[in-house]
């Protein structure tokens, strides 16, 4: 549709953890079609776009643009040290452990390198004999590149600086730089090419730092096909473990993919444990007691057995809005257990039929009422699982894995709730026998 160039920086937004700035970095935004856009893969895409290969350009890399946030490159890990060497040596081993697993490609560092430089070497022992010193010589050199404030005017109240520099001196031509005229005590005008020889040199790294120490950061992306971004970061953890044992004074910190997603985990695991504490309070009002809210949390892993083998079978990842839909099922497949046990505490309440049989007729009594709920759930969980009538890519993960853990949930339930109840009934029984609880009782 069209694209956008940007010069001196490579960043998306100002808040891209990926983003680079130097006088030899850009970036290129390329916006598709509508048509590219609901038609075309943006795999497919950047995988003719990876070919591309440019004469001027040193380093070129392609990636999509996600809706949201940042969360930086599916590899990310920034190494510190304050011992140069061993920093540069860990940060070249792991480019090549990742270079050679495959699935993982654009392995790179931050590192950026400014324009070429040219490095003035001086004969000290000429300067010394010509009774001149390096300050006079740098000085020079500095008015002749880029000029030198020697003083200032006031001009209709308003300060005005005075500057001298070098009118016809190339900066693009070292002859020019060796023309360039020292002066003496005596006033004798010296050619800077009798004093100094001159060296073509890389542009100097920026110098990065993470909490005080020189870091650097490698990034990679992956194929997800091939390998995920959580083996690929376990591989980079195991190799950083082995070479830490030589290089010790390396650290690591894990960003990027990584990072984000064990911040989201750690969160959704304090939601997880929040909702089975709220769950089970509300339990513990209504029964009266600790035991049965127990037993019925107890069927949680039942419709996780559903989750499990829905995703294998549909060949999906288990991703973060998967988890999110287990917690939602948390609460919807408690609610057959709650069914089955209200009745049997109703019926053993009655005192008409011994626990046994109450046991074995309940799930048959109360089989209608628990499908009838299941199913109506299931019924609106089924058709936006599969995208029946519209599809969101966002809500497929979070109801497939309520709508199947709630099958598997339900049928499991049935079995198991007696099955529980009559396991706690044994277990009471044996534990009344103990001669400690018995003196208690007595």
């Amino acid at each position: 549709k069209h694209s956008v160039s940007i010069a001196g920086s490579s960043a998306t937004d100002v808040l891209d953890p990926r983003g680079q700035f130097g006088d030899n970095m850009g970036i290129v935004r390329i916006m598709a079609t509508d048509f590219a856009k609901f038609n075309v893969p943006h795999t497919e895409i950047l995988d003719k776009l990876r070919v591309i290969k440019h004469p001027q350009v040193s380093k070129l890399t392609f990636e999509e643009q996600l809706n949201g946030p940042p969360v930086g490159a599916p590899v990310e890990v920034t190494f510190r040290s304050s011992n140069g060497e061993q920093l540069q040596t860990m940060v070249e081993k792991i480019m090549e452990t990742l270079k050679k697993t495959e699935g993982v490609f654009d392995v790179r560092v931050d590192d950026v390198f400014g324009p070429p430089e040219i490095k003035v070497n001086l004969d000290f022992e000429k300067i010394d004999r010509l009774g001149l010193t390096p300050a006079i010589v740098g000085n020079t050199i500095r008015t002749a590149l880029s000029g030198t404030f020697v003083s200032d005017v006031t001009l209709n109240n308003k300060k005005a600086y005075l500057k001298v520099e070098f009118a016809d001196i190339s900066k693009k031509n070292i002859k020019d730089l060796g023309n360039v005229k020292i002066t003496d005590n005596l006033g004798n005008l010296i050619p800077l090419s009798l004093l100094a020889t001159f060296e073509s040199i890389k542009g100097t790294a920026q110098v990065k730092r993470y909490d005080f120490k020189r870091a650097k950061t490698v990034t990679a992306n992956v194929r997800p096909e091939i390998i995920t971004s959580v083996v690929a970061n376990q591989i980079v953890n195991n190799s950083f473990n082995k070479l830490n044992q030589q290089l010790t004074d390396v650290s690591l910190v894990v960003g990027g993919e990584q990072e984000s997603t064990d911040e989201s985990m750690k969160s959704l695991g304090d939601a997880m444990l929040l909702a089975l504490l709220g769950i089970y309070a509300i339990m513990v009002f209504i029964f009266r007691s600790y035991i049965a809210p127990g037993l019925i949390l107890t069927t949680l892993p039942l419709g996780l057995l559903g989750v499990s083998l829905s995703f294998w079978v549909h060949d999906k990842p288990v991703s973060f809005l998967a988890m999110i839909g287990v917690i939602g099922l948390a609460g919807i497949i408690v609610n057959n257990g709650i069914i089955l046990i209200d009745f049997i505490n109703q019926m053993r309440g009655e005192g008409k039929l011994a626990l046994r049989e109450i046991l074995i007729k309940a799930p048959t009594i109360r089989l209608k009422p628990v499908m009838a709920t299941s199913i109506t759930t299931m019924g609106g969980l089924f058709p936006t699982a599969y995208g029946l009538g519209g599809e969101d890519a966002m809500l497929i993960p979070l109801t497939l894995a309520m709508a199947w853990g709630l099958t598997t949930g339900t049928i499991l339930t049935l079995i198991w709730i007696p099955s529980g109840y009559m396991i706690i009934e044994d277990l009471m029984l044996v534990v009344r026998k103990i001669p400690l609880v018995k003196k208690r009782e007595g």
